[in-house]
């Protein structure tokens, strides 16, 4: 296939593209209900992308490179879209790049899919003309998804209550706390019905791929990924968060458990002691280990990870500070405030108001 000047060719993905996965997801999602008739090269899909204040940047290039290559591909028009705020007027990325926006909720175009892509301050947007947009579309039978953080603003509008969503890691805990209907999956991403909803960042890639997949066909979708130089497309079972081995860089099976533990048990520590008669050592080596793979000791590592979690809570949820201070592994608020400040250089009141302001 021949592109401008570029010669594009159509090799087989079936080693790379997980198959499985495709089949479940299409027996799942039962075609993307919503979406104009699969395989009809005469059809167009017309995508549009809500985007508030703060709206991650990455996730939205995806969508819009996917589409405008997949035209490419075709030779033709058949995929656009349409970008939509609020009110119409221009918002900015968590980065500060202006979207071109086209549209405000009043007065948006018909569409065939509306994503709703969002960052981690959307956290804490409430909008009641929003809110009934979004539900106004799902009665409508438009296909409604949420990127990033942008199922809490799916769930906001109740449109996720006793379903399985996927959000981006940072934010998931959040969803949790704020909404007890929702079931989060982890996943990277989760088709329920005419509900769709993604982890973000790259996986946003994965997801245009099944939906491209499913309103042409496969062989188009793997194409589309060629082009993008993706070449491991993946299902959306595949997990949101990378491994622990992957993220930190280590690869010592004693450091590695003695982490993991931690991670696990943050509301109610562990002492090193503990953690070590887990793994079969001495506190002395286990010390000798973190102080040359890590650059500390373990329990100043444990410290961190308490008060980075508290720094998660403190910004994503409303939960009260003592409260914040409590799960973190915390019995005395006052020690708390303390070490918080000694790491951020802002007690955890002030760390709240600063993060609310942005």
């Amino acid at each position: 296939m021949k592109i401008g000047s570029i010669l594009i060719e159509v090799i087989d993905f079936d080693t790379i593209w997980n198959l499985d996965d495709m089949v479940i997801e299409k027996r799942r999602s039962a075609s993307f209900q919503g979406l104009p008739e699969a395989q009809d090269e005469a059809r167009d899909l017309r995508i549009g992308v809500f985007l508030p204040e703060g709206y991650p940047l990455t996730p939205l290039s995806l969508i819009i490179e996917s589409l405008r290559i997949a035209n490419l591909i075709s030779d033709s028009a058949q995929f656009s879209y349409v970008l939509i705020s609020e009110t119409g007027e221009t918002v900015r990325s968590s980065c500060e790049f202006p979207a071109p926006i086209s549209a405000g909720i009043n007065d948006s175009e018909k569409v065939d899919v509306l994503l709703v892509c969002a960052g981690m301050n959307s956290v804490h947007i409430r909008s009641k003309a929003l809110n009934g947009w979004l539900r106004k579309a799902y009665r409508s039978g438009l296909t409604v998804g949420g990127i990033s953080s942008g199922a809490f603003l799916l769930a906001n509008a109740g449109l996720l209550d006793e379903r399985t969503c996927a959000i981006h890691w940072e934010t998931e805990e959040a969803l949790r706390e704020t909404y007890h209907r929702v079931k989060v999956s982890g996943d990277i991403f989760c088709i329920d019905g005419r509900i769709i909803t993604c982890a973000g960042g790259i996986s946003t890639l994965d997801l245009m791929l099944h939906l491209v997949a499913d309103f042409r066909d496969r062989l188009f979708a793997r194409q589309l990924a060629e082009c993008l130089i993706y070449p491991s497309v993946r299902g959306g079972h595949e997990p949101a968060r990378i491994n622990l081995r992957a993220r930190t860089g280590l690869t010592h099976p004693k450091v590695l458990r003695a982490i993991e533990m931690m991670e696990e048990n943050v509301e109610a520590p562990l002492k090193v002691s503990e953690i070590c008669d887990v793994l079969g050592t001495s506190p002395r080596h286990l010390e000798r280990l973190f102080s040359r793979l890590v650059r500390m000791s373990p329990s100043e590592y444990y410290m961190r990870l308490r008060l980075r979690e508290a720094k998660r809570l403190l910004t994503l949820t409303e939960i009260p500070v003592v409260e914040v201070a409590l799960r973190c592994g915390f019995s005395n608020a006052t020690h708390f405030s303390r070490r918080f400040r000694d790491m951020y250089e802002a007690a955890p009141r002030e760390q709240r108001k600063t993060w609310l302001k942005m």
